[in-house]
This record gives structure tokens, C-alpha cells and sequence, in this order.
């Protein structure tokens, strides 16, 4: 009996595996850049330690939004200052 070759099959699925996690990596940095800049304020330094900016935009204040995720440990990791 003669032997199928599936060679073309296993390299479609090789090409749609690939694919698949470049479509997962564009994802993933698309949510991880969706973060928008602070604003230009002098309560937006780099040096202002993480509770401060909690006790302004975890509660409800006039010109503060509020904080729609959980604490991270430091807002810098997603959010970038302005004018950078």
C-alpha cells in the first residue's frame, strides 16, 4: 500500500501556529500601549510615590478621574508622562 504525504498539511498548520501567535503578540502590545499619557501637572512626576497618586484618583474628587483598574505597582509601568 502506498503511503499518503501529509507534508502539505503539517506545513499549513505549521504556517497558521505561527501566524496565531503574531496575531496574539499584536494583540497583547495593543493592549499593553492602550494605557493613555498623563497628563502635564505637577502632580504627574516621576518621583511622586504611588500612595499619592491613590489618594487623589481612588476617590471621587471634581477634576480627578477615577482609577477603573486595580493598583499596580507603579503607574509608570503603563501610563507614560506627558510630552514623552
Amino acid at each position: 500500500m502506498a503511503r499518503k504525504n501529509k507534508s502539505g498539511q503539517i506545513n499549513f498548520f505549521k504556517s497558521m501556529g505561527v501566524l496565531g501567535l503574531i496575531v496574539i503578540g499584536a494583540i497583547a502590545y495593543g493592549f499593553l500601549g492602550s494605557a493613555p499619557n498623563l497628563s502635564k501637572s505637577d502632580y504627574h512626576d516621576k518621583s511622586i510615590p504611588k500612595d499619592r497618586c491613590l489618594s487623589c484618583h481612588m476617590k471621587e474628587a471634581a477634576r480627578n478621574p477615577i482609577m477603573p483598574h486595580r493598583p499596580m505597582e507603579n503607574c509608570l509601568f503603563c501610563h507614560r508622562p506627558a510630552g514623552e
